[in-house]
């Protein structure tokens, strides 16, 4: 509530508190209302219907009050936060992001697309010297990186004409990313404060990411690098500046090299899929219980003691994977699973690899957003907690639809699909 609002009730609370002492009545059928009731009635009394506009408005105030507090200089404030709009179609995308509302299989397939591969080798050979670069310097292999380019720009052909402070601005105002935005937001005035970003660039994704491998203001800010050398950190329009900026934030995130980022594999009869996603083992481990690699092949003498989860992304009908270390490292770009394993299926793709052997159960009917809500308040109702009712099935709401499962003599493999829905509806 901004100030103005509250100062008429404050007014009116003080009067109630220090009110002078009535005159003396002379009719005796005349009362006086008691003190504790006007201030119930001014208490309870509902607040001024404010506009969205009008609340937004507030909302830009207090943010660039408490900016300028930080010691951000307010004509800062005043040419970008003090001039946002309320973006509606980031508000609408971010309620229908593609790697969390389709099925695995369609993401993957769109991923790994036969356009998608085409060009990435047509890149890949065009720019073979950027990549010798980049792979000397940060050991983070070249079709990682063209699969990064080209699933999040399509090579940088598309990298998003929003106003990155208008989206920013609304997702800080209201909804569920309110802290991401602030956070995006102070990122944005750090960077023109720094002369890393001019003004005029501040244009990306509809989330806030920029450039040709779509970087968040905070990750632009942390992780970008100057690799070419030129004094800008162009993200836009320079392949070294993007590519290279991508290799070094993976590599400071933790990047393994030579470590795989996932493998298909597959489990015995009679699994037990409480192990998946929550239990990390060597590959050693996972082979003592009946784990072996889809392709036919024995792993490797020095991959025995690597590391390893279990998934199963469609459930026991669908694929099996054993993903690593950098699989999670891939998450600090999009923490999605079906985006990190378009990454890896289209990289391998690149390299003329066929990550996925198993078919996909394209016959399961899936999820919708609010087939998703209705099963977390349905499980949550049910004693299975899910963390919460946002309609993105994640590690809390897989653990609770395992535990039904178990506790209903279905295989606990944490998917479900219609007809298992209605079940737990039921």
């Amino acid at each position: 509530m901004s100030a103005k609002l509250l100062l008429p009730l404050a007014l009116l609370l003080g009067s109630c508190a220090s009110a002078p002492e009535p005159e003396a009545q002379t009719n005796s059928q005349v009362t006086t209302t008691p003190q504790t009731e006007v201030m119930e009635r001014v208490v309870t009394a509902p607040a001024p219907t404010q506009t969205r506009e009008q609340r937004f408005s507030a909302w830009k105030a207090d943010f660039t009050a408490r900016a300028v507090a930080k010691g951000y200089a307010p004509e800062l404030l005043a040419r970008t936060v003090g001039r946002a709009q309320i973006n509606e179609r980031a508000i609408e995308r971010n309620d229908n992001q593609p790697e969390f509302t389709r099925p695995v299989w369609a993401y993957i397939e769109s991923a790994a697309s036969a356009d998608r591969i085409t060009r990435g080798r047509s890149e890949l050979s065009e720019h073979s010297d950027v990549f010798d670069e980049v792979e000397a310097r940060y050991s983070v292999p070249r079709h990682i990186l063209t699969a990064i380019w080209g699933l999040e720009t399509s090579y940088g052909r598309i990298m998003g004409d929003f106003d990155i402070v208008d989206s920013l601005s609304t997702f800080a105002f209201e909804g569920r990313r309110q802290r991401f935005g602030e956070q995006q937001l102070f990122a944005v005035l750090d960077l023109i404060s720094a002369g890393e970003v001019r003004e005029e660039q501040l244009r990306g994704a509809w989330a806030g990411a920029m450039g040709m491998t779509q970087f968040i203001p905070t990750t632009f800010r942390d992780y970008a690098v100057d690799f070419d050398a030129d004094g800008n950190k162009d993200l836009w329009t320079s392949e070294r500046d993007a590519l290279g900026s991508a290799a070094n934030y993976l590599s400071r995130s933790g990047w393994r090299p030579g470590e795989p980022v996932m493998a298909e594999v597959i489990v015995p009869d009679g699994f037990d899929y409480g192990q998946l996603e929550t239990v990390s083992k060597t590959v050693n481990d996972w082979t003592a219980l009946g784990v072996r690699p889809a392709n036919g092949m024995r792993w490797g003498g020095s991959a025995g003691l690597l590391s390893a989860k279990l998934l199963a992304p469609a459930g026991a009908r669908g694929p099996k994977l054993l993903v690593f270390k950098n699989f999670d490292v891939l998450k600090r770009y999009n923490n999605s699973t079906s985006y990190v394993m378009g990454i890896a299926s289209l990289g391998d793709a690149l390299r003329g690899r066929n990550a996925i052997r198993t078919p996909w159960p394209k016959d399961d009917k899936p999820l919708s957003f609010e087939d998703k809500k209705r099963l977390q308040e349905r499980l949550t109702e049910l004693g299975y907690s899910t963390g919460g009712v946002d309609g993105q099935i994640g590690p809390n709401t897989r653990k609770a639809i395992r535990a039904w499962q178990r506790d209903n003599g279905v295989v606990a493999d944490g998917y479900v699909e219609q007809g298992l829905l209605a079940r737990i509806l039921g």
